[in-house]
């Protein structure tokens, strides 16, 4: 292991056990709040923002940043940190929020790092199931502090895939699209709600897809990790002319190939 690999391990160890104290913090406080009367801040006719997303953020930022006040933060709930930190968390404190709200008991916290987009570490965490997954760089996708490994499932027809469904038309019409495709194929479709699980899931061999036409960097940054430690792969594409992405992970063995192509 060559100088600048070895520091970057080390940075990666030591920015996971921060980003575990972070998920933790703000888990706890997703628990206690959850079944409880919300302060809606902001509503569309699609999503919901709550205080409880902003207080889980800044309990993050607070405990990333007493531990490394030099780095930056990308959140859901806004940026912070040093605007010129080598280093970046990515944060969504709460992914799932229309479940939160409604009492559907999916969602979690998520945290990445990065340093030239290189992502070092990252965590989720379901404060219902108080199930923390983790991983590190040079270390293998953890449940609970215990390995785990994308499915070994090649054949669709055993699969179960989850798709992901954004406001836009033509995100809606492509996913609807996806979902033609897949259910005569597959065991079984589901739409769950919460992206960063979904890739959780993935890399833990419980799921063995998940597709999404439209979600942002800061709701799948620690599952790509997890996922690629875990055995499995991603693909992610630059949705043009907006700050989203389109992504297809697996466990790296289905033959997602005939899928149809976004126009």
């Amino acid at each position: 292991m060559n100088h600048l690999s070895a520091e970057l391990s080390a940075l990666s160890a030591r920015c996971s056990r921060t980003a575990v104290d972070a998920a933790l913090v703000a888990g706890d406080l997703l628990r206690r709040s959850f079944g409880q009367p919300v302060v809606v801040s902001e509503e569309t006719d699609y999503d919901i923002k709550i205080q409880t997303d902003r207080q889980c953020q800044e309990l993050i930022c607070r405990t990333i940043l007493r531990d490394f006040p030099n780095h930056r933060i990308l959140g859901e709930e806004g940026s912070d940190g040093s605007p010129t930190g080598e280093v970046e968390w990515i944060v969504d404190p709460l992914d799932g929020t229309v479940n939160f709200v409604y009492g559907i008991p999916h969602f979690c916290t998520s945290i990445a790092v990065r340093v030239e987009g290189e992502i070092l570490a990252g965590v989720i965490y379901d404060p219902i199931r108080q199930e923390l997954f983790t991983a590190e760089r040079d270390r293998s996708s953890r449940l609970n502090g215990r390995p785990v490994t994308a499915s070994k499932r090649a054949r669709l027809s055993e699969a179960i895939c989850v798709v992901g469904f954004s406001r836009s038309a033509a995100g809606i019409e492509q996913g609807l699209r996806i979902v033609q495709y897949l259910v005569p194929r597959v065991r079984k479709v589901r739409l769950t709600g919460s992206a960063a699980l979904d890739l959780a899931y993935v890399a833990a061999g419980r799921i063995d897809a998940y597709l999404e036409q439209q979600i942002h960097l800061w709701d799948i940054a620690a599952g790509v990790l997890l996922l690629q430690q875990a055995g499995g792969h991603t693909r992610q594409f630059p949705n043009a002319g907006t700050d989203t992405l389109r992504v297809t992970a697996t466990n790296g063995l289905l033959d997602l190939s005939g899928l149809p192509v976004a126009e």
